[in-house]
């Protein structure tokens, strides 16, 4: 009932004829230039701007825009990760303690196996 109503409101309005054109407004001024003064960025939340100054012949615009929001936190990459990691060390607690006592004097095997277990500490500890 209420469309109904309104479409034939709508048509009443739209019956309206409308009066004679008005006389034509006086010629304005020509500008020799127009050039962009100031962007400013607003407070997010606030409505942009467009100013306008007129010197002579010459026209300068000015805007205010706002700065949008500021958005969650997005996930750290795998690249990014990876880059801030590289300086730091491995698990060391990945390296088992070696499983035997050395000999007195050490034969060149034992010698050779805790020269590995060093290495391995080592690698385990360096990127």
């Amino acid at each position: 009932e209420m469309r109904a109503q309104l479409t034939a409101l709508k048509a009443l309005i739209d019956a309206i004829p409308a009066g004679p054109a008005g006389p034509a407004g006086p010629v304005g001024p020509a500008f020799s230039s127009i050039q962009i003064g100031s962007v400013t960025t607003g407070t997010p939340g606030s409505p942009a701007g467009a100013f306008v100054s007129v010197s002579g012949n010459n026209v300068e615009l000015s805007f205010t825009i706002p700065a949008g929001d500021t958005g969650a936190q997005g996930e750290v990459s795998n690249a990014s990760l990876a880059s801030e990691m590289s300086g730091t060390a491995r698990n060391p607690n990945s390296v088992a303690p070696i499983p035997f006592t050395v000999s007195n004097p050490p034969t060149q095997a034992e010698l050779q196996a805790v020269v590995d277990k060093v290495n391995e500490l080592i690698a385990s500890l360096t990127r």
